[in-house]
C-alpha cells in the first residue's frame, strides 16, 4: 500500500510538472516579443517548402526579398537573416532548420566572419531564435552560445525574461500577424554614401584565427557533408577597412570548399548616392538590384524549379504575393516624407502622374532618375485630378496596372499634406 501511495504521489508530481510546463509555455508565447514570431514562424511551420534559405545578418534581410524572387523567377525561398547574428548564431539557426528539412541552396553572407565572439547582443538573439521550435539541437546551441546558466535559462524558458510584460500587453500580443515578406524587411530610408571608399581586393586580413571563421567553416563543412549547394556572398555595405580586409580572405576559403563567392562590393552594381539606408543596409533601390542579381545567379547556376505554374503551390504563393503588395502599398500611403515616398514608386505595376513646380535637385533628383514610370502633368491637370487647387510643390497620382488610382499625395517642403 505504501509503495502504491508513493507511485500515486510521483504520478501526481509528474502531472503537475507537465501541466506547469504547458501553462508556462502558453504564457511565454503570449508574453514574448512578437517580432521573432511574426518574421520567422512561417518558415518554422514548414521548412521543407523552401528551396533556398538565406542566412546572415540584417544586411541579408534588408537586401534580398523572397517575394520578389517569387514574382520574377518562381523561386520559393525564405530569408533567415537575423539582426547582429554572429556566425555561431547563424550556424545554430541552420542546424535547427536542418532537423526538419534540407534546401537545394543555402546563400550565406560572409559579414561578421572576422569577429572573435559568439554573440554581440543577447536581446537580439531573442529576436532571431525565439521562434525556433524547442528541441535538443536548440538547447545544445544555446548552451554553446552562452557560458552561464542564467543566460542559457533565459533562452530556454522565455517566461523567465518576458514574465514582467503583463502590463504592457497589447492587441498585437493576442492577434499577431505573420509578416508578408518571408523574413525580409523593406527599408526605405536614404543616405548619401558617395564618399565611401573601397579598398583593393588584394588587401587582406593577416590574422583570421577567430571564432567567426571557425563557425563559418563549420557551416560549409555541414553543407558539404549533406550535399547542400552553398553560395557565399558579400552583401554591399559601407564597411570599414577591417571588415573589407576580412571579406577579401573569403575567396581562398571558397576555393578550398569549392563554393562560389559573390563579392558584390566589387561588382560596381550599387549607386552609393542613393542605394543605402545607412552605413550597413540597402534601401529599396539597393535591395532591388541585389535581389535581381541573386535571382539571376541562382536560376543560371542551379536547377531550381519555377513554381509559378504549379497549381496549388502557385495559388498559395500568389496569394502571399498579393498580401506582400498590399503591405507595400500601405507603407506607401503612410509615407510622410517626399524623399522616402519616392522609393515606393519603384514598382513596374505602377504608373505615376506627377506635377512638380520645379526640377528636383540633389539626392531627390537622383531618386527620380531611377524611375521610368513617371509621366509629368500640368498644374491644371493635377488640379482637375485632385478636384482642388494644388497646395504643394509635388503632386503624385499613382495608378495600378488596371488604371485604378491607388494613392494620391501632395508634398509641400518635403512633407506630405493631410
Amino acid at each position: 500500500m505504501m509503495k502504491m501511495n508513493k507511485m500515486k504521489k510521483l504520478a501526481s508530481s509528474l502531472c503537475f510538472v507537465l501541466l506547469l510546463g504547458v501553462l508556462l509555455n502558453d504564457a511565454s508565447q503570449i508574453l514574448s516579443a512578437k517580432e521573432s514570431t511574426e518574421r520567422y514562424s512561417e518558415f518554422w511551420e514548414n521548412p521543407g517548402e523552401y528551396d533556398v534559405w538565406f542566412l546572415g545578418t540584417s544586411h541579408m534581410y534588408n537586401a534580398i526579398h523572397p517575394m520578389e524572387l517569387w514574382d520574377k523567377y518562381g523561386i520559393r525561398s525564405y530569408n533567415l537573416g537575423a539582426s547582429s547574428s554572429c556566425m555561431p548564431q547563424t550556424y545554430w539557426t541552420l542546424m535547427c532548420a536542418l532537423e526538419y528539412s534540407k534546401p537545394k541552396v543555402i546563400v550565406l553572407d560572409a559579414y561578421k566572419v572576422h569577429l572573435d565572439k559568439k554573440y554581440q547582443n543577447q536581446q537580439l538573439i531573442h529576436l532571431g531564435m525565439d521562434s525556433i521550435p524547442f528541441s535538443g539541437v536548440k538547447i545544445k546551441g544555446i548552451c554553446d552560445l552562452f557560458d552561464n546558466w542564467n543566460e542559457r535559462f533565459e533562452h530556454i524558458c522565455g517566461f523567465s525574461v518576458y514574465h514582467n510584460r503583463w502590463e504592457g500587453l497589447a492587441e498585437r500580443d493576442f492577434n499577431w500577424q505573420r509578416s508578408s515578406m518571408k523574413g525580409a524587411s523593406l527599408n526605405n530610408n536614404i543616405e548619401d554614401k558617395s564618399k565611401y571608399q573601397i579598398i583593393d581586393k588584394a588587401v587582406k586580413m593577416d590574422d583570421m584565427d577567430v571564432v567567426g571563421l571557425v563557425y563559418f567553416k563549420k557551416i560549409l563543412e555541414e553543407c558539404k557533408e549533406r550535399e547542400i549547394n552553398v553560395v557565399l556572398t558579400a552583401i554591399p555595405f559601407c564597411s570599414n577597412r577591417k571588415q573589407q580586409r576580412a571579406m577579401n580572405v573569403i575567396p581562398e576559403i571558397a576555393k578550398k570548399y569549392d563554393v562560389p563567392y559573390l563579392n558584390m562590393i566589387y561588382e560596381d552594381m550599387m549607386d552609393y548616392d542613393i542605394d543605402f539606408a545607412d552605413d550597413n543596409h540597402a534601401n529599396l533601390f539597393g535591395a532591388k538590384k541585389i535581389t535581381l542579381y541573386i535571382g539571376d545567379y541562382l536560376t543560371g547556376h542551379y536547377n531550381l524549379m519555377d513554381y509559378r505554374d504549379s497549381g496549388e503551390i502557385s495559388k498559395q504563393w500568389n496569394k502571399d504575393y498579393e498580401r506582400y503588395l498590399n503591405e507595400k502599398l500601405e507603407r506607401m500611403r503612410g509615407s510622410t516624407e517626399l524623399r522616402l515616398y519616392v522609393q515606393w514608386l519603384l514598382d513596374e505595376r505602377y504608373t505615376c502622374y506627377l506635377y512638380r513646380k520645379e526640377e528636383p535637385e540633389g539626392l531627390l533628383a537622383k531618386e527620380f532618375a531611377q524611375l521610368d514610370n513617371i509621366t509629368l502633368i500640368s498644374e491644371e491637370e493635377a488640379g482637375a485630378r485632385l478636384g482642388d487647387e494644388i497646395k504643394g510643390d509635388y503632386a503624385f497620382f499613382v495608378e495600378n496596372e488596371n488604371g485604378q488610382v491607388v494613392d494620391t499625395a501632395v508634398f509641400q517642403n518635403g512633407q506630405r499634406q493631410s
